[in-house]
């Protein structure tokens, strides 16, 4: 990371911006000990920030600062394990629809991206963009073969602006972290878990292999429909789609007369989402409406915008399974070992109050009909329990998990009594049944095989070279541990005590006895005495050991 003072210099303009926004809607407090100019970091009072709540005046702010605090908002709105339900509820309202720019930059950069003109690559270019967000905005085209294409375009300098500000981000993330907590996730690594994505949805190389990728997977299946890219006119900057003719799902309240099959819709779209996750392993992590169009004439589900998307490796992938098949046949015991063994990546404080807790949330939804089970509903709870004991879950599962509810919500607009949970069952089952088919039990058996051979061949060199490094000396084993030496002294202290303890008791006897059976007055008499004298010493010393030890 660079040095701030040279990063401060280089953008003060929009760090006193920033600052002088989160002033503004009342957030100061996360300055209140930086080195920032006095005048910046004064109190400042607007009647209308009071009026509204704080998840409504982070809102705000993050409009007001644009591009980047927006996708930061949005990143943010889909981790109920960080932030409480009614914050990401607030900022999932964020609105990415800025005005476009001049149709001269949009052709500049397309001519330079794809190194021709403009009318050597389209037949048709329209001047007014289908849709313009922050970073990039969608023209429809058609090119000189006649397909009609959506060619999305990057703004000029959105690139610059999105890693000055993430320069900027990571200067204050470590200033909060310095000044106030947010269990159990730093400031700083929340702000690098953005920045891998944000970089990510700016390179629309990505995207185009996120959306080739959808197209293959979903190649035979029925009722859904993905875009072709067309890979020779789409670069860093640029992306060129096939154009789908229709409406998407969020434009449905107001095409109310569109005879539309609902409950199919929403079925196809739920088995759609939770193949990619349970099947594929690799899902769109934002399927909200206005990512979902249906096509004209076909009808079908067409899914859009594949700048974020999620994975989910073979491994991780049947440990979820396991555990969600685990909370529909009310396993609760199951579903937490495999949440502490797996998916948990901070420790348990309390291992007896999460069991519990857990149990009592699964058993209020499992015994509900399965057909009734709200699963928006169980996965707040569960994020509300991960907040309350500070325990920190996998992004790439909370997009998991997000993704599932938003399924469940886009679903409801399309038919008011679905439900995600039979459609997750079902899946669920297919997708356990899998583990167990013969070209996936001999694909991993091969691979043991593999390892066992090589393991095989390698034994007898190693454990020769194992038994050299020991005859000449050389091997030593090292542990060093906080904790391991902390329990050390205790044991120390411990074992010390008791041997006091030892001693002192047997003084005590000791001296009773010599007392007790001989004269007073004798030498063994005085003897005994001194016995009594020595353990009342003792006694003290381990009394003020004990008490300085509480």
């Amino acid at each position: 990371m660079i040095p701030f003072n040279r990063r401060y210099t280089r953008n003060f303009r929009r760090v006193r911006e920033i600052i002088k926004v989160f002033r503004k809607y009342g957030f100061l407090y996360l300055f209140r000990r930086s080195h920032f100019p006095e005048q910046l970091t004064l109190p400042f009072f607007q009647k209308e920030t009071a009026k509204r709540t704080p998840q409504e005046n982070l809102r705000l702010a993050f409009e007001e600062l644009g591009t980047t605090f927006i996708k930061l908002g949005q990143i943010l709105s889909t981790r109920l394990d960080l932030l409480p339900e009614e914050y990401c509820r607030e900022l999932r309202k964020l609105q990415d629809q800025t005005s476009p720019v001049s149709f001269v930059e949009i052709k500049e950069v397309v001519e330079r991206e794809l190194r021709k003109p403009l009318g050597e690559i389209f037949v048709e270019f329209d001047s007014v963009p289908l849709a313009s967000a922050s970073i990039a905005q969608v023209h429809r085209a058609v090119l000189r073969d006649g397909n009609k294409v959506a060619v999305k375009v990057q703004k000029p300098g959105v690139e610059e602006k999105v890693i000055s500000d993430l320069e900027i981000l990571f200067y204050l993330a470590n200033l909060a972290d310095r000044v106030t907590s947010f269990a159990p996730l730093t400031f700083s690594e929340m702000v690098t878990e953005f920045q891998k994505s944000l970089m990510r949805e700016i390179d629309f190389l990505y995207e185009a292999v996120n959306a080739r990728r959808f197209r293959e997977n979903f190649s035979d299946f029925e009722g859904v429909y993905i875009p072709q890219v067309f890979d020779e006119y789409t670069t860093t900057r640029v992306l060129t789609l096939e154009l789908i003719e229709g409406f998407n799902l969020s434009q449905m309240a107001d095409r109310g007369q569109l005879k539309v099959d609902g409950p199919f819709l929403a079925r196809r779209g739920a088995e759609a989402v939770l193949k990619m996750i349970f099947e594929d392993g690799f899902f769109h992590a934002d399927p909200h409406p206005g990512n979902i169009m249906i096509r004209e004439g076909s009808g079908e589900l067409v899914f859009l915008d594949f700048g974020i998307v999620g994975t989910v490796d073979e491994r991780t992938r049947e440990n979820m399974i396991g555990m969600l098949l685990a909370v529909l046949r009310k396993d609760t015991e199951r579903v937490v070992d495999i949440l502490e063994e797996e998916f948990l990546l901070s420790p348990v404080k309390s291992p007896l109050a999460l069991r519990v807790d857990l149990h009592e949330i699964l058993e209020r939804y499992v015994t509900a009909n399965l057909k009734e089970m709200n699963i928006s509903s169980l996965i707040n709870d569960f994020f509300y329990l991960l907040r309350k004991h500070d325990l920190r879950f996998p992004p790439h599962l909370s997009s998991l998990m997000r993704a599932l509810m938003v399924v469940e919500g886009t679903g409801m607009m399309l038919d008011p009594h679905f439900t995600v949970v039979p459609y997750l069952e079902k899946s669920l089952e297919r997708a356990f049944a899998q583990r167990f088919q013969w070209e996936r039990l001999s694909g991993k058996f091969s691979g043991y095989l593999s390892d066992w051979q090589k393991l095989l061949v390698d034994f007898p060199d190693k454990t020769q070279e194992l038994l050299e490094q020991a005859s000449k000396g050389r091997i030593r084993f090292q542990m060093e541990s906080e904790d391991l030496r902390s329990l050390n002294r205790r044991l120390d202290r411990v074992s010390n005590r008791l041997s006091l303890s030892v001693i002192l008791g047997s003084l005590l006897i000791g001296s009773s006895l010599i007392y007790i059976s001989s004269p007073r007055t004798g030498a063994m008499g005085i003897l005994g005495i001194l016995g009594f004298g020595i353990a009342a010493l003792l006694g003290i010393f381990l009394v003020i050991e004990m008490l300085r030890s509480r």
